[in-house]
C-alpha cells in the first residue's frame, strides 16, 4: 500500500489554535481564494471557538479569525462567496466572513440536552440540503445521546434522520441505481454506515455497513469523497504514535488503498481534497485535544494543518449551500 508523508502547512504559535481544528473547506472571501476551517473550542473547558480563513495565494494576507458565538461544529461555504453556514452549539447561523457579521439563528435542533452540540456536516449534492450530526461532549457510548439531522435552507427546517449515536462525524454522498446514498461515521462504532437518503421524504433508511474499520489504529473522524468510489478517512489516535494517518478505502470492497501520514501529530481530524495549479492536494487538520502534557511534548506537530501530494488527476467539485439570507 502506498504511503505518503504529509508536511506541515500551517503551524500555530498559540496552543489554543491547535486544540480542535476541523472541517477544512475552500471559500472565496473578497474575491480571494481561502482555506477555511473551524477551531471547535480553544481549550477543554471553553464554550466558544473560532472560524478561520487562510489565503494560500497571497503571502501578505493575514489569516481571518472570526470568534464564534459558541462552539462551531462545522462551517460550509454558501454560494456566492464570503458567507458560511455554521453549526454553533445547537443552532444554525450564517457568518459573513468578509465583515464579521452573524445572522440570527436560522434553526435550532430539537434537543435541549446540555451535553450535545452540533458536530460534522456535509452538503447534499445540489446545495439545497445539508446533513449534519451532533456529539455527546462526554462521549458516553451507553447513553447514545447524539443524533443525525437534515436541514433544508429553503424553509429552515430541521428533521431527525437517525438517533442513538455518540459522535456523528464524517459524511459522504453518492448515487447508485437506487438513488442517493449517505455514508456516515459514528466515531466510537469504528464503522462507515450506509443510509438511503430521501430528501423529499426527509428520511434516511439504514442499508448496512460499508466499511468496518475496527482493524485500524485510532478512531475514524472526518471523511471526504475522492470521486472514484473511494473515500479518505482521518483517524484520531488517542495513543502515542510517531505519526497520524488518513487512509483511502474502496467503498465497494472495503480495501485500504493508500495512506497519508502526519509526523508528530497522531490525532488527525479531517481530510479535504482541493485542486491546485500544481495538482490535487490533500489537506489534513489535526488536533491536540485531550493530550496530557507528557504526550504533547512527544507530539510537536499536534494541532498543525498538513498538506500532502496525491496522484489524483482530479477531485470532486466543491458544493455550496443555497442559502438566501
Amino acid at each position: 500500500m502506498r504511503s505518503t508523508e504529509a508536511i506541515v502547512y500551517i503551524d500555530f504559535i498559540e496552543e489554543e489554535d491547535r486544540f480542535l481544528p476541523e472541517g477544512p473547506r475552500w471559500l472565496t472571501v473578497g474575491g480571494k481564494a481561502g482555506l477555511a476551517w473551524v477551531n471547535i473550542q480553544l481549550n477543554s473547558s471553553a464554550k466558544n471557538g473560532e472560524l478561520r480563513v487562510h489565503f494560500p495565494d497571497d503571502q501578505f494576507a493575514e489569516d481571518l479569525i472570526e470568534p464564534c458565538p459558541g462552539r462551531p461544529g462545522f462551517a460550509l461555504p454558501i454560494a456566492g462567496g464570503n458567507r458560511m453556514l455554521v453549526g454553533v452549539d445547537k443552532q444554525l447561523r450564517v457568518c459573513d466572513v468578509a465583515n464579521g457579521k452573524w445572522s440570527d439563528p436560522l434553526a435550532t435542533i430539537p434537543d435541549d440536552n446540555p451535553r450535545t452540540i452540533i458536530n460534522d456536516a456535509e452538503i447534499v449534492p445540489g446545495g439545497r440540503a445539508v446533513v449534519f450530526g451532533t456529539k455527546d461532549t462526554q462521549f458516553d457510548e451507553e447513553a447514545k445521546l447524539a443524533q443525525l439531522y437534515l436541514y433544508t435552507p429553503e424553509d429552515n427546517r430541521i428533521s431527525l434522520l437517525a438517533a442513538k449515536q455518540v459522535c456523528s462525524n464524517g459524511k459522504v454522498f453518492a448515487t447508485d441505481d437506487r438513488g442517493l446514498v449517505l455514508y456516515d461515521i459514528d466515531t466510537p462504532t469504528r464503522k462507515v454506515v450506509r443510509h438511503r437518503l430521501d430528501v423529499a421524504a426527509r428520511t434516511a433508511v439504514p442499508d448496512g455497513v460499508a466499511l468496518d474499520l475496527s482493524n485500524q489504529a485510532g478512531f475514524p473522524d472526518g471523511m471526504c469523497d475522492c470521486g472514484d468510489g473511494s473515500v479518505i478517512v482521518a483517524f484520531f489516535n488517542p495513543d502515542f504514535v510517531e505519526a497520524g494517518r488518513a487512509v483511502r478505502f474502496s467503498l465497494a470492497t472495503g480495501a485500504a488503498l493508500e495512506e497519508w501520514t502526519t509526523p508528530g501529530s497522531p490525532r488527525v481530524t479531517c481530510p479535504f481534497l482541493v485542486k491546485r495549479p500544481n495538482g490535487v492536494k490533500l489537506i489534513l487538520t489535526t488536533a491536540s485535544e485531550g493530550m496530557p502534557a507528557d504526550l504533547r511534548v512527544k507530539c510537536p506537530n499536534a494541532g498543525c494543518i498538513f498538506v500532502a501530494s496525491t496522484e489524483f488527476a482530479d477531485c470532486p467539485v466543491p458544493e455550496f449551500v443555497a442559502v438566501g439570507v
